[in-house]
């Protein structure tokens, strides 16, 4: 008999540890499936001396997540950075995965960003993103950033 208890404990145990990986799977696949689309704001702090080595901290942005299917947590995107103040533009491609409640970022040029303390929520009938980000890898700069959801990329040729 107390074998046979000591065997349910563990296999209780084991049930619930697989609940609690798919529960946060789950989340990480929600979080992906409303990032899907694009963005547009504004990001601010010391990502772009370390990103372009300028030392403008304010810029407009427009990052598009495009996810790799319904049931994916991560997919492929592009970014385009706008400096309004000396019109300096910028536009990488990267893939992202939401993994355990973060976003990881990695540009085409290897770069890494990790995307921490994120809300993304419903506001009348759009939606917002905002949150801060780090370099992944040494986590030395720190940025925020506050952007909705649109339909469209800008036009900033104008």
């Amino acid at each position: 008999m107390k074998r046979l208890a000591h065997q349910f404990a563990l296999w209780a145990l084991a049930l619930t540890t697989v609940f609690a990986l798919s529960a946060c799977e789950n989340e990480d696949t929600e979080t992906a499936y409303d990032l899907n689309g694009i963005w547009q704001g504004e990001i601010i702090g010391s990502y772009y001396s370390y990103r372009y080595g300028v030392t403008t901290e304010h810029w407009d942005t427009e990052i598009q997540f495009y996810q790799d299917g319904a049931f994916s947590n991560g997919g492929w995107g592009e970014q385009r950075d706008y400096n309004i103040y000396d019109r300096y533009r910028k536009t990488y491609r990267f893939d992202w995965n939401v993994y355990h409640g973060q976003i990881l970022i990695t540009y085409s040029d290897g770069y890494r960003v990790i995307i921490r303390d994120y809300d993304l929520y419903s506001v009348g009938n759009g939606m917002r993103f905002r949150g801060y980000m780090d370099g992944y890898d040494d986590r030395d700069f720190s940025a925020s950033f506050n952007l909705v959801k649109v339909s469209n990329w800008t036009d900033w040729d104008y």
